[in-house]
């Protein structure tokens, strides 16, 4: 019986593992990885105005990439929970590197 249980946790860890255990690490050292990704995300996310603005693009592109990035910013700076800083995190990366490529 305790082999089904651990064939069970072992067959669900796919991606809501992968980010629990992202998680876990975030919380582990939580502003060592605050500064860094905070960091990061706003670095790309000004690349992809900067391009946006580039490309005399729409100003729903700007907005919104202004938008996700200072989202994530507040989440980062409020302290807000662990995932929420990774959810923001990863969102903010992902539509900044899509602006940032149909951009270019």
């Amino acid at each position: 019986m305790n082999t089904t249980k651990n064939n069970q946790s072992q067959t669900a860890a796919g991606v809501d593992g992968w980010f629990n255990r992202q998680a876990e690490k975030f919380e582990a050292s939580r502003f060592f990885w605050m500064s860094i990704y905070l960091t990061v995300q706003s670095c790309l996310g000004s690349v992809a105005c900067m391009y946006i603005l580039k490309n005399n693009a729409s100003d729903i592109m700007l907005v919104s990439c202004a938008a996700v990035t200072m989202g994530a910013n507040a989440v980062f700076i409020s302290q807000g929970p662990g995932k929420w800083c990774l959810l923001s995190f990863y969102i903010s990366v992902l539509l900044n590197l899509f602006f940032i490529f149909t951009n270019i």
